[in-house]
């Protein structure tokens, strides 16, 4: 999901607007806001203040009111959405965020349209019909209406409306904040008095908007006054931490105080839409299974052989087919189409297996104690006899990873049942686990000498990149044209010897299909390098702390907002290896010496950074261990994490001075 919802994303251009409504169509008179406007008189700006002057632009109105509506003409539930937003842009950068605007069709109609620009004059300009487009989506499904500004100065206001009429979602979420200060925010939701939503707002108020009876029509309401920039910030989610308000359709009249769209209901649900196949749709099943030749063996050997078989000769893209008879005989499939392939092969293979659905927590967390049905996106596959978890619609994860955005959360399992000869399903929200550190590591070993002349030195690099840092090029390396793979594989090694000279590089494991997890990804380089060593007078300076690579720093200013949360465990073991040249001693070894360390056990630390040296002969050998081994740490306790990630920092500045020995 992007930093700002769809309605609101960051790429909206602006309008501007005519006294006129543009696309204006017929508006339900019920509906609470069919009459809604903005002042038409108004031609002098929203005061702001001299803070708020500096930022590049500032939303001074955001109001979004959803309304549930029968339809007397269609007999039957309409979803109408008002919209209102003021943007002042102070910055050529903030006119450059918001000179469009995208308003997503999402399958319905834009009823009603109009926008305007207010110059720091008072001059207002006003829309042209002929500037709106109409965009597509690469798979042509989703439409949007775009507008271009004209015109637009620094300091002015940029204003637009819009109604859009749509099929009922009986789950949403909305987002009360961006990367944007906001003012007079206000979120509505409206529906017939037999319609009972339930809402709940995350990372804002505490208490969640109640529902109101208002003649004949239930209100959900929440209006702030101010709503602060979500500030970017290292080891954060960001973007899952934004305030933001959950709702669901729970109750209506006719079924009482029988709760409705359970994760009961939402198993159950899960369970008919994978696994249930009509006869053309399981012979398309019995054919792909005979043509995979799964061979016999215990559960792993032969989800493994499935997985490769069906990753190999299946393509998943958006707009594919769930069907699994269209899917078998274009070998493309949805998300969807993709996990049923999975579960009907499972099953004919008699293979135990749990469906798992959930979220990527770097968008939203997925909350076990409301149940939305809207935490429902992502497909895995759990196997209780290796505890193992599977990826259907991921050709570049394995089994025994997917994303990690996916693991570290909650999910929805459901587990197939029998009773009889029906089937039925049981669904519990459990933890996901994620990878260990040890899973993911990325360490090297480095071994150095130097020329005769000390003029440059010759650097050995072994690379071993497993579990979720391989992640980023295995998959995709059988992939890429032979002339560019050299190029990314000597920008990996540059990473740590940025002017390498190469004399040779290769990879090991870089196969398609393969799983990190088993079989690493593996960089074995011999290089060159000038830029390590300098002279400076009778002594030269070694860079030995570039080995590392480019590590990150946090020496942030302002105080934490969100806790810690890292995207995966993961470890770094390095072992650099040094020939000092004869005659040579290095001066400040002890500036090799760190040890830093995080958790509420000391011999057992949660994060830490390691470096200690051994002395034999000419040898000097370098030992650097560093982990991260939770994924979340609470930010009262920020500045033990900081100092772990700012001592792998600190390495990256040491420099050995390695000077002549005394006879």
């Amino acid at each position: 999901m992007k930093f700002l919802s769809a309605a609101r994303a960051t790429a909206l251009a602006v309008l501007l607007a005519s006294a006129t409504p543009l696309l204006a169509q017929t508006v339900p008179a019920t509906l609470q806001y069919a009459t809604y406007t903005w002042d038409a008189k108004r031609t002098k700006r929203l005061a702001v203040s001299d803070e708020e002057m500096k930022q590049p632009a500032l939303m001074l109105r955001d109001f979004t009111a959803h309304e549930y509506l029968y339809s007397p003409q269609d007999k039957g539930l309409k979803l109408y959405s008002t919209e209102h937003r003021i943007v002042r842009v102070n910055t050529s950068e903030g006119i450059e965020r918001f000179n469009k605007i995208y308003i997503p069709q999402d399958g319905g109609q834009l009823l009603f349209l109009k926008a305007r620009t207010i110059s720091p004059r008072g001059e207002v300009v006003e829309v042209n019909e002929s500037s709106i487009k109409e965009l597509k989506d690469e798979d042509g499904r989703r439409g949007y209406k775009i507008f271009a500004v004209e015109g637009v100065e620094k300091g002015s206001e940029i204003e637009y409306m819009f109604l859009r009429e749509r099929a009922p979602k009986f789950f949403g979420r909305d987002y009360l904040q961006s990367d944007l200060p906001a003012r007079d925010v206000t979120f509505e939701l409206i529906s017939p008095e037999a319609l009972t939503f339930d809402a709940r707002v995350y990372h804002g108020p505490a208490a969640s908007p109640r529902d109101t009876v208002l003649a004949g029509k239930r209100h959900i309401r929440m209006k702030l006054a101010q709503v602060p920039a979500a500030r970017e910030e290292a080891f954060a989610e960001t973007a899952a931490e934004r305030m933001r308000v959950e709702y669901k359709l729970a109750y209506t009249a006719q079924r009482g105080r029988t709760r409705l769209f359970t994760w009961a209901d939402a198993s159950q649900y899960l369970h008919e839409s994978i696994y249930s196949l009509n006869k053309d749709e399981a012979k398309a099943a019995d054919k792909v299974l005979k043509a995979a030749k799964v061979p016999t063996g215990d559960t792993e050997t032969q989800v493994r052989a499935l997985e490769q078989y069906l990753k190999t000769n299946f393509n998943v893209q958006e707009g594919g087919d769930f069907n699994l008879a269209r899917v078998v005989a274009t070998h493309n499939a949805s998300d969807v189409g993709m996990t049923r392939l999975f579960g009907a092969l499972l099953k004919r293979l008699n293979i135990e297996h749990e469906l798992v659905v959930t979220t990527d927590r770097s968008d939203v967390a997925f909350d076990e104690s409301f149940d939305s049905w809207n935490y429902l996106d992502n497909y895995a596959l759990y196997f209780p006899e290796t505890k193992q978890l599977l990826a259907p619609a991921r050709p570049d994860f394995r089994y025994g990873m997917v994303p990690p955005g996916w693991t570290a959360n909650k999910g929805l399992f459901v587990r197939t049942v029998k009773l009889g000869s029906t089937e039925s399903a049981v669904g519990t929200v459990r933890d996901i686990p994620t990878l260990s550190a040890e899973q993911s590591p990325s360490d090297l070993d480095i071994k150095v000498k130097f020329a005769p002349e000390l003029d440059k030195a010759f650097v050995d690099v072994h690379h071993v990149l497993g579990g979720y840092h391989a992640q980023a090029i295995q998959p995709f390396y059988s992939l890429i044209p032979e002339e560019k793979r050299t190029e990314i594989l000597q920008a990996l090694v540059k990473s740590s010897v940025p002017d390498a000279t190469f004399q040779s590089v290769k990879v090991t494991n870089g196969e398609a299909g393969l799983s990190p997890l088993s079989k690493p990804f593996l960089v074995d380089a011999n290089v060159e390098s000038a830029a390590l060593l300098n002279k400076a007078g009778q002594r030269y300076l070694f860079k030995i702390g570039d080995l590392l690579g480019p590590q990150s720093e946090l020496y942030q200013v302002e105080a934490r907002q969100y806790d810690v949360e890292n995207d995966f465990n993961r470890r770094y073991n390095r072992v650099i290896t040094l020939e000092l040249p004869t005659g040579y001693q290095v001066r400040n070894l002890q500036d090799l010496n760190a040890d830093v360390k995080a958790g509420p056990d000391t011999k057992d630390p949660l994060y830490y950074f390691n470096s200690k040296y051994d002395v034999q002969g000419q040898i000097v050998k370098v030992t650097i261990t560093e982990a991260y081994r939770q994924i979340r740490w609470p930010k009262k306790d920020f500045e033990a994490f900081r100092e772990v990630v700012n001592a792998a920092a600190n390495f990256n500045k040491v420099v050995l001075v390695l000077e002549k020995k005394k006879s």
